[in-house]
């Protein structure tokens, strides 16, 4: 019978025995994992399967820190005997700390007057580069390159090799200098009451150490900062800092007092990354055009995505289009102080309003690059909006050309402005009261675009109350009158030889295709013409349908009978009816102002297609009611061709130049891009 240990004993040589078979498998674990380092490993190929990153090394390097202060005395507490473990499992920092992973968000809420503290550990640092190594290499062995007698994929390579490749990830792992970006983004913020400021709720502010002996930086705690004497603010939500890192990152954020009327907290996201800036923001411009607007709903459009129109590229972006926009009446507004920040923009336009945003990938404009569309709906007339246009952060990277490397969390792009039409009311005439103005004008304008045939046409087209909420059957009124004229067209052109030999055709600089084109092109701008408010006063602008009345039946010159005003007005035929007789009989708009095609236009045809068809342009003076010029230094939009836009007014000035030499193609002309103001 064996001799009883009594339980007290039992249970302290199980504690002993149980360290010494751990001590001994780490050190013979570290042992074996660095060798890899320099050894060649027993079965080739299968390198990737050790593990990246060792063991930490025994307590010679856990007992002191670089400046050579011991654990023991620069935490102030009690050190484990356990030295082979590594200090992650055994609660490194405090618990109240966010343990950061390179390149991964973390969101916190913090109430005011609280700091919230994060670590971007060392090993943080490493791990990608190492991983990132490793990786490259085995895809390297893998592929193989079977024409110069090299393995296949999956074969071995030579002890050389892989001692190199073995010695790059050692390198790799053992690098630690490096540049690390500390961003963040407010989410939420508290909330005013009745006599609150109007400015915003005040903003948070980022603090980051690199010193053992600031492991908790913050407004009370500020020795050793890498942002400098004091923190660094969050600039409308957003707060973005690079700094080169040897060692951990201490990082603090910390909430301001609440100022009276101010209620609730803060939430936030933060991410370190040694990639580039998990969070963006582009105070340069707003990558963003809009190409005409109504009462109701306006158009925009990106600038091009890509810098060709091949169709993977096309496809690319259609797969994944990583845009959002997000529009807010001007003034105070939800997102007022967190205008930079994606989670916010995301979060309260869809709770706080009812403005919805169509979002598609378009090739219509310039020369047929792919962009991203937005159709915005829901609008008031007569008011300025707020927009922002966003990349969000749904995936890993998104490569912007003239804008660089987009990260996971996302780019906010620089702020504008609009007002929809019928909103300035700038001069409006003085026989139609405000009210009867604003009734009228909500139902002139009416923004169409998608068209089956007529598919460069993207602006504001004359409308009505009947079609106000009906774009298709507006569409399919346009299209079809411009599909039969373009028919008969079509059988005209046909009895060219347009197939015959290029020495037998009736042009060596153009052909039948370029007839068709440019006639189509023609054809769509005159049959459906570009509606301006009734009120601009813009001088290229031409007064259409006068005679008609407003829809609530106000008759806007009934008191004016002068002899000055039939003569220059009422008898004039461009000014009494509108260009298409159909808008007139089908249609029925109130009266409004037309922005006329391009002379240009005109002209392409007469220059494009054969002498036998006898197209010929108008001179003047009917020219001049019939087809406006393009402003000669192309700062203003004077005349509609298919692409032109307008330009957006932006929260500060940017010159084109700026906007040019990041690489997209802003020159104006109908066929090779779209026309662009400059700012």
């Amino acid at each position: 019978m064996q001799p009883r240990i009594p339980r007290n004993v039992q249970s302290k040589l199980l504690v002993y025995v149980a360290a010494a078979l751990i001590a001994s498998t780490c050190s013979s674990t570290q042992s074996s994992l660095f060798a890899t380092a320099v050894d060649v490993p027993a079965t080739p190929g299968l390198e990737h399967l050790f593990q990246s990153n060792p063991l930490p090394l025994p307590s010679a390097e856990l007992a002191a820190s670089d400046d050579g202060t011991s654990e023991e005395k620069r935490d102030g507490g009690y050190v484990p005997d356990f030295t082979y473990f590594a200090r992650s499992l055994l609660g490194r920092q405090a618990g109240e700390v966010g343990q950061l992973k390179n390149d991964e968000k973390m969101e916190k809420d913090i109430a005011p007057e609280q700091t919230v503290y994060f670590v971007l550990e060392k090993s943080q640092l490493q791990a990608r580069s190492g991983l990132q190594y490793s990786q490259n290499a085995l895809a390297a062995r893998s592929s193989g390159a079977a024409s110069d007698g090299s393995p296949e994929a999956g074969g071995s390579t030579s002890g050389a090799s892989q001692m190199e490749d073995a010695g790059r990830l050692l390198q790799a792992r053992q690098a630690s200098n490096g540049t690390v970006w500390v961003s963040a983004n407010t989410c939420k913020q508290p909330m005013p009451g009745n006599n609150a400021s109007s400015t915003g709720a005040p903003q948070l502010t980022l603090y980051v150490s690199t010193s053992v002996d600031n492991q908790k930086p913050g407004p009370g705690s500020t020795q050793n900062l890498v942002t400098g004497r004091e923190g660094i603010p969050f600039d409308g939500g957003y707060v973005s800092f690079e700094l080169n890192a040897t060692s951990d990152v201490y990082i603090g954020i910390s909430a301001p007092k609440l100022n009276e009327n101010w209620f609730g907290s803060w939430h936030f996201e933060v991410a370190a990354s040694t990639e580039g800036s998990y969070h963006s923001y582009n105070e340069t411009n707003p990558f963003l055009f809009m190409v005409d607007t109504d009462s109701e709903s306006t158009l925009f459009i990106t600038y091009a995505l890509a810098d060709s129109d091949k169709q993977e590229d096309v496809a690319k972006w259609n797969n994944s289009n990583p845009f959002a926009m997000y529009a807010f009446p001007a003034g105070r507004s939800p997102v007022t102080g967190m205008e930079n920040s994606v989670c916010a923009l995301k979060q309260q336009f869809s709770t706080t309003n009812n403005i919805t945003v169509d979002t598609t990938i378009t090739t219509k404009f310039g020369s047929g690059f792919p962009k991203s569309q937005f159709n915005v709906h829901n609008l008031s007339n007569a008011q300025t909006y707020n927009g922002y246009l966003v990349v969000e952060g749904n995936q890993d990277t998104v490569d912007l050309p003239g804008v660089g490397r987009v990260r996971a969390g996302g780019k906010v792009f620089q702020q504008f402005n609009w007002t929809t039409k019928a909103g300035e009311l700038r001069k409006l005439c003085r026989h139609i009261s405000q009210v009867q103005a604003n009734a009228a004008l909500d139902d002139s304008c009416q923004v169409l675009t998608d068209l089956d045939f007529c598919d460069t046409v993207a602006y504001a087209v004359p409308s009505s109350p009947e079609f106000k909420f009906d774009d298709d059957k507006l569409k399919a009124l346009y299209d079809g009158q411009a599909k039969e004229y373009f028919k008969n067209f079509q059988n005209s052109l046909d009895q060219i030889a347009c197939d015959a030999p290029s020495t037998a055709q009736y042009s060596l600089a153009r052909n039948c295709e370029n007839c068709r084109e440019d006639y189509k092109t023609w054809l769509c701008s005159v049959l459906i013409p570009r509606c301006e408010d009734w009120t601009a006063d813009d001088t290229w602008l031409q007064p259409r349908n006068i005679n008609a009345n407003f829809p609530d039946g106000t008759v806007p010159f009934a008191s004016n009978k002068s002899a000055e005003f039939n003569a220059t007005m009422r008898d004039r035929f461009g000014y009494s009816k509108s260009r298409n007789p159909m808008i007139d009989e089908q249609i029925k708009p109130g009266p409004y102002k037309e922005m006329l095609p391009c002379e240009d236009l005109c002209f392409d045809i007469v220059r494009s297609c054969p002498a036998q068809l006898e197209f010929a342009c108008p001179n003047n003076p009917a020219r001049a009611l019939q087809y406006g010029k393009r402003d000669p230094n192309g700062n203003v939009l004077t005349c509609s061709f298919p692409g032109a836009v307008v330009k957006l007014n932006v929260q500060s000035s940017a010159s084109f130049s700026s906007v040019a030499s990041g690489g997209i193609a802003l020159i104006a002309s109908m066929l090779l891009a779209m026309i662009v103001m400059s700012w």
